[in-house]
């Protein structure tokens, strides 16, 4: 008899409890036993189904895209690096993280004048296309993308394998032409230009940081130091940012084992987290200098301040873009994602970049015209004659003056 009775309530009781305390273990949960809650959600509820039934345009108002302009609309109004993704843009996002997606091979950059190609890969879509450095891209697939941000626009550029798409663009002397070009599979290092100098001076620059960015960054400084470097020039200017653990991969580089390099501190004080370093293999003896500009952002902002204010490295350039805060990435049911911001970001001695970013021990300013010029001659000026150049984008090579500082800098440290 008793064990009749167990069976009819100890276990309903023992599910019920183990639900229960798997409920209340996850703070997202908690909101089920809130009053609040279950009032907003009927407000929510009762809106959408007013403009399902009554909007004027039936065709805008179907609950899946009136609950995806909602949860948009939420994240954007609570800081400008919260957002929603849609299920495109949420795989575009993951492609992204390791570096690779169906595209066209080119790499945009969002200017004054608009959608400026900066960089168009070898052997690409886009380069067998005759897409060109320095032109713009006004329209794609037909639509206009004068009020798109850059990752509505790369968004709308990558698709299916073996698709076509049109671009509508715009040469840098004011000539307008359709390209189509077709999608392929794009894999993309996230280090770019390692060479060393006359003087035995190292570079190499790092435009993303993503899960393969320590070891190329790592096998990079290796090369180097065969080539014969002495010393190091670290350019991070327009790397916006990327994964924070590839962050720290690269600044462990530079750093006895244990140096604490940043910490994350969440909505609650007791939820703090602390990176260390913690590789064994540390280039100790090599001076290194960092570039950065208001494009440099996040993890680069991780990197070059922690090194900066560790006394490991200096800074030449610009004024960081000032992201110090974390976003989690939250996957919803129908292969969408939430974008939201967790956490905030501290360095070794305590301070934030998040609205500030990171002041350059030697400032050199660079004007918004100089930095699209010298963007377009990175990709380009190795592979064209002047006479070419010129005539391609309407002005001849300029100095990198930003670089040239940070040269001076890094030689006259040893002295």
């Amino acid at each position: 008899m008793k064990i009749k009775q167990f069976f009819i309530w100890g276990i309903p009781s023992f599910v019920l409890s183990f639900l229960l305390c798997k409920i209340w273990l996850d703070p997202t949960k908690h909101s089920y036993f809130e009053t609040e809650y279950w009032k907003a959600l009927f407000r929510f509820s009762e809106s959408i189904r007013i403009t399902n039934a009554l909007y004027v345009d039936r065709n805008q108002s179907d609950f899946s895209q009136l609950a995806d302009h909602a949860i948009s609309g939420m994240a954007s109004k609570l800081d400008r690096h919260s957002s929603f993704y849609t299920p495109s843009e949420y795989k575009s996002f993951n492609d992204d993280t390791h570096r690779r997606y169906v595209g066209i091979g080119v790499m945009i950059r969002k200017v004054e004048d608009g959608v400026l190609i900066s960089r168009i890969f070898p052997n690409g879509p886009a380069e067998e296309a005759g897409l060109v450095v320095g032109e713009y891209i006004l329209s794609v697939a037909g639509e206009s993308i004068s009020d798109f941000d850059l990752g509505q626009v790369s968004a709308r550029i990558k698709g299916e394998e073996n698709t076509a798409v049109e671009l509508l663009v715009r040469s840098r002397i004011l000539k307008e032409r359709n390209v189509f070009v077709v999608r392929k599979k794009i894999n993309i290092s996230s280090v770019e230009e390692v060479r060393v100098d006359e003087n035995g001076t190292g570079y190499i620059r790092l435009v993303q940081f993503t899960s393969r960015s320590g070891n190329e960054f790592r096998n990079g400084v290796k090369q180097l130091l065969e080539d014969g470097a002495k010393r190091l020039i670290i350019d991070l200017r327009d790397n916006a940012g990327g994964l924070l653990s590839a962050a720290i991969d690269v600044t462990e580089c530079f750093l006895p084992k244990g140096q604490l390099i940043v910490s994350i501190k969440g909505r609650k004080k007791e939820e703090v987290r602390h990176y260390k370093a913690n590789s064994s293999e540390v280039f100790a003896d090599f001076p290194v200098v960092i570039l950065m500009n208001e494009g440099s952002a996040s993890a680069s902002e991780i990197v070059g301040g922690a090194l900066s204010v560790l006394g490991r490295a200096e800074i030449v350039g610009e004024q960081s873009f000032g992201k110090g805060s974390v976003q989690t990435i939250f996957p919803l049911g129908n292969k969408s994602g939430l974008r939201l911001t967790t956490a905030m970001y501290f360095l070794p001695d305590g301070t934030t970049i998040h609205e500030r970013g990171i002041e350059p021990k030697y400032l050199v300013d660079c004007s918004d015209e100089n930095e699209t010029k010298l963007r377009i001659q990175r990709y380009s000026e190795k592979i064209m004659n002047q006479e070419t150049f010129e005539k391609q984008f309407g002005f001849l090579p300029i100095t990198d003056e930003q670089l040239n500082r940070a040269q001076e800098v890094i030689l006259k440290s040893e002295r």
